[in-house]
């Protein structure tokens, strides 16, 4: 009879806590919890439609315009597709979390939604520390990575996804909320109970991850940075040293007819004949001649006497030339490779900005079960906005590439002029 009577008043307890669940986040939603999320859902809206946009042109690109192309862009669209899949995953999932921020009621989809968030950004990361690998062997090491070692690469970056988000599985689920120490709902986020330790450790093995991943990245791109340094001041002493023996080469022909113009006049002085003039005239025209095809010899390093001027002078002129072109296309490649280099620095720069934020809260919620419920509406709002800051390196990139890769913007333009093309005669 006893045990009767408490199941029934368990059940009346229980009954009372749904009703009292349901009204309560009705009215949490109509003052205004909604309202204050919209910011969020808006900001979030955007980055879905640009970044969609963005990384589908980039896969574009590369799939019609640039398909086969030099092996230092192998990764480029593999990190589109990541990219793609952080800004359409992660945006819908987080406006969803927003419109049912207090009543949701699947732990299961509530798993979901977090893995794939740490999936799909990963992935992204990795990639990038991919990047940073291959331009450290090519530019450091001299050494190129086969196809059959990109793929590895690529394999083991979705493996390290995998495993690294699996207890994003095991410490998130629903969570009773509480607001002004009132109960509202059930909110999906970092679990409060039964999960601390757990929690916490996966908290500070994240920030630990985040570290080792940019201490790696600076270290790979300061070494870079370092013999790309080294190259340049190397080549502007070159530069500086050839000037410098072209010009004195140049001037040597002048002063060795005048030094023998000096000698002459001294001997036909010391003659003191009445047509000194005279001769000195002539004398200066043979000997000036006879000079300069030996100071020619001397500028070409050859020794045949019987080398004419004009073919002196044509040898000196083509030289040169082809000298000039070479230097010129040597010049180009190497800041075309410099330049893309620096692209992939940026872009390793912007994605570690991007995900500080992300850090800070998880470690904050590891250490502080109820972060959340810390939190006034504005608060969250602002918090919210720096935790979706990640999702920003993937609207980013595109543009970047755009930008700073000139051969990716010419194949974007042939793209677009081909896109046009073929709507005109559609028409």
């Amino acid at each position: 009879m006893q045990m009767n009577t408490t199941s029934t008043s368990e059940m009346m307890y229980s009954y009372r806590m749904a009703i009292n669940f349901t009204n309560t986040s009705e009215e949490y939603l109509d003052q205004g919890m909604a309202k204050h999320l919209m910011a969020d859902v808006v900001v979030l809206s955007v980055y879905l439609i640009i970044g969609i946009i963005g990384n589908s042109i980039v896969l574009a690109v590369y799939r019609f315009q640039m398909k086969g192309k030099s092996e230092e862009r192998y990764f480029i669209p593999f990190l589109a597709v990541a990219d793609t899949l952080t800004c359409s995953v992660c945006t819908i999932n987080n406006i969803i979390l927003d419109v049912i921020n207090t009543t949701f009621s699947n732990s299961t989809i509530c798993k979901i939604m977090f893995y794939s968030f740490a999936l799909t950004s990963g992935i992204s990361i990795f990639l990038l520390l991919s990047i940073a690998i291959q331009r450290y062997l090519i530019i450091c090491r001299r050494q190129k990575l086969s196809l059959n070692t990109r793929k590895i690469m690529v394999a083991l970056t979705v493996c390290l996804s995998v495993a690294c988000s699996v207890p994003y599985a095991v410490n998130y689920g629903l969570n009773e909320h509480f607001s002004e120490g009132q109960f509202v709902g059930y909110r999906c986020g970092r679990l409060k109970h039964g999960f601390y330790i757990s929690g916490l450790a996966y908290a500070i093995f994240f920030i630990t991850l985040m570290v080792c991943t940019v201490l790696t990245l600076v270290f790979l791109y300061g070494r870079i940075e370092w013999v790309i340094f080294k190259h340049f001041n190397a080549q502007k002493l070159k530069q500086t040293n050839v000037s410098k023996e072209s010009s004195a080469s140049d001037k040597l022909p002048n002063a060795l007819v005048m030094e023998n113009i000096h000698s002459k006049t001294q001997e036909l002085k010391h003659i003191g004949g009445l047509d000194t003039k005279s001769a000195v005239h002539s004398e200066w025209k043979n000997d000036s001649s006879i000079e300069i095809t030996q100071s020619s010899d001397v500028y070409t390093e050859s020794t045949a006497p019987e080398c004419s001027s004009s073919a002196v002078q044509k040898e000196h002129s083509t030289k040169p030339n082809d000298l000039r072109k070479t230097n010129r296309l040597t010049k180009r490649k190497r800041r075309f490779k410099n330049k893309f280099t620096l692209m992939f620095i940026i872009i390793t720069a912007v994605a570690v900005v991007c995900y500080i934020p992300v850090g800070m809260v998880v470690l904050l919620e590891g250490i502080f079960p109820d972060f959340w419920e810390r939190l006034s509406e504005t608060e969250v709002v602002i918090v919210l906005l720096l935790y979706h800051t990640y999702i920003i390196n993937s609207i980013l990139n595109p543009i970047l590439y755009t930008f700073m890769d000139a051969e990716f913007s010419k194949a974007l333009k042939q793209l677009f002029e081909k896109c046009k093309c073929s709507g005109k005669k559609s028409k």
